[in-house]
C-alpha cells in the first residue's frame, strides 16, 4: 500500500543519510508518518496478519532500534517473521543489539547465538558469532568466547570477521 511505500522510502533515506540530525528526522517520519500516510508502527498494527503488516513490523523495529527506543524495537522485531536466509538472522541479531544497548549482555548473547545459527551462511553467521564471542568475553565467559571465535576461524576464514581472529582467540584462551 501507499502508506508502506512512503514509510519504506523514508526508512531507506534514513539508512543512507550520513548526517545524524537528518537521519533522526527521517526515522521520525517513518514512525509518525508523512505525506498524509500512517506511521509504520500504526500501519503494522492495522495490517497485522498480512504480509505488508509483517514487513512493517521489521521496519518499525529497526527504526525504533535506530532511535534508541530499545523496548519498542524488541517488541516490534519479535512480531516479525521471515523465512529469508538473511533477514531472519538480521532480525534476531537486531534484537540482540537492542538488549546489548539496554546493558543486558546475557539476553543479547542469547539472541546473538540464535542469530548466528539461523540459516547459517557466509554473511550473517560470522557477524553474529563475532558479536556472541565479544559478548561472552565481556561476561567473562572465555570458554564460550573461544568457541565462537574458533568457529569463525574454522568455518568462515574468508569473512571480514576472521581478519584479526587469532588475536581474539589468544585473548580468550
Amino acid at each position: 500500500t501507499e502508506d508502506l511505500f512512503v514509510a519504506q522510502k523514508n526508512f531507506q533515506l534514513a539508512i543512507d543519510e550520513q548526517d545524524a540530525k537528518k537521519q533522526d528526522s527521517l526515522f521520525k517520519l517513518v514512525l509518525k508518518g508523512s505525506e498524509g500516510k500512517l506511521g509504520i508502527a500504526e500501519f503494522a498494527e492495522e495490517n497485522s496478519g498480512t504480509a505488508a503488516g509483517n514487513l512493517a513490523y521489521y521496519y518499525a523495529g529497526i527504526t525504533y532500534l535506530n532511535t534508541k527506543q530499545y523496548d519498542k524495537a524488541i517488541e516490534y522485531l519479535e512480531k516479525f517473521s521471515s523465512k529469508d536466509q538473511f533477514l531472519g538472522a538480521i532480525t534476531t541479531g537486531a534484537i540482540g543489539d537492542a538488549y546489548a544497548q539496554k546493558n543486558d549482555a546475557k539476553k543479547a548473547l542469547e539472541y546473538y547465538e540464535k542469530a548466528a545459527h539461523t540459516n547459517e551462511n557466509d554473511m550473517t553467521t560470522p557477524r553474529y558469532l563475532m558479536k556472541a564471542g565479544q559478548t561472552a568475553y565481556s561476561l567473562n565467559n572465555k570458554a564460550d568466547a573461544l568457541k565462537y571465535f574458533t568457529e569463525i576461524k574454522e568455518k568462515y576464514e574468508t569473512a571480514p570477521e576472521a581478519q584479526n581472529i587469532d588475536a581474539l582467540i589468544a585473548m580468550a584462551q
